[in-house]
């Protein structure tokens, strides 16, 4: 087994905890997808109330009812990326240290610490890969919720410019 030194030990312990770190940023920065999300909701409430449905059959309201169906679609994909982004946080935790330690019987204590030295790098080492993975996963469906969100909102704006169309009755 090659020999685990203390500075191997600090490296790998100080990337898994940048990468940790990084991980609660992604982590936090998902409120924002979030928030403009609970806008859109209330965008589309608004965007209702305008609506008369019973003029279904002209122009400007069959498009404000697409613009409507499509930033609605947008809207759930965005959450779904939200909910997908967290569900990687929640279920991409590194190994239990008690785990991957094995019996110590027959070993010297310079043995002992060097056996302990070497898996608390492993662990290190597996939990910042797993970190990297899944931040680099999570990141990107962060920013997928945040341009759906921002698609949903554009196709609700366009529905409110055609507005004075369908209330003129065109």
């Amino acid at each position: 087994m090659r020999r685990i030194t203390q500075l191997h030990l600090e490296h790998i312990q100080a990337l898994f905890l940048n990468e940790r770190s990084r991980r609660e940023g992604i982590r936090g920065s998902l409120s924002t997808p979030v928030a403009a999300i609970s806008f859109a909701v209330f965008a589309f409430s608004s965007l209702s109330i305008e609506v008369d449905p019973n003029r279904w059959r002209q122009m400007p309201t069959l498009l404000i009812f697409l613009l409507g169906a499509a930033a609605a679609i947008a809207l759930f994909a965005s959450a779904w990326q939200v909910l997908m982004a967290e569900w990687l946080f929640v279920y991409h935790e590194p190994p239990r240290l008690v785990d991957l330690l094995d019996d110590v019987e027959g070993r010297t204590e310079a043995e002992e610490e060097q056996h302990v030295r070497a898996v608390l790098a492993a662990s290190y080492a597996v939990a910042y890969e797993q970190y990297l993975k899944g931040n680099a996963m999570s990141a990107r469906r962060r920013t997928w919720a945040l341009r759906l969100i921002l698609l949903s909102l554009l196709l609700q704006a366009l529905a409110f410019v055609l507005l004075p169309f369908h209330r003129a009755g065109w």
